[in-house]
């Protein structure tokens, strides 16, 4: 199992999903200080959560669900055509989810933005779900690859 390097490339993958907890998606600068959006919430300069400009949609539960699912996806590999199913559905899962950060990053912009000018600068979690998306499709042609070599061998018999 842990031989094939697709294993490797998933198990990538699900580590970068779980570390989102703990970098932010994106940091506010503003003249009272730094505002700062996690996967859990919208944090104000003095480290207390603002209740109304948090995310509606749990970020980091997505991520811990699509960090499960790739690793799950590991130890499918004795049906090959069921793990790239499974793996293709979550990268293709990860797209919606950046998404999703984005406009959730535009619109406490715009919250924020209301009281004073703000500068945004994005954090490592905004950029974590493209990179487990490419990782998660290297893993999904590696395994349609090796699908193909085992039909290829079965062939010549």
């Amino acid at each position: 199992m842990w031989q094939r390097k697709q294993s490797f490339l998933l198990a990538l993958a699900a580590i970068l999903a779980f570390s989102t907890w703990l970098f932010p998606i994106a940091s506010f600068t503003a003249a009272d200080g730094v505002h700062t959006l996690r996967t859990y919430g919208l944090f104000m300069p003095d480290g207390t959560e603002d209740p109304v400009a948090s995310p509606v949609l749990p970020y980091g539960v997505l991520h811990s669900v699509l960090g499960f699912g790739l690793l799950i996806a590991i130890f499918l590999y004795g049906n090959r055509p069921r793990q790239a199913r499974v793996v293709r559905s979550l990268w293709l899962l990860h797209l919606p989810v950046l998404v999703f950060q984005y406009i959730t990053s535009n619109s406490t912009l715009a919250y924020l933005a209301q009281q004073s000018s703000i500068d945004r600068s994005y954090g490592l979690t905004f950029f974590i779900p493209l990179v487990c998306m490419a990782l998660g499709f290297f893993a999904e042609r590696s395994i349609r690859s090796d699908e193909d070599l085992v039909r290829s061998m079965d062939r010549l018999r």
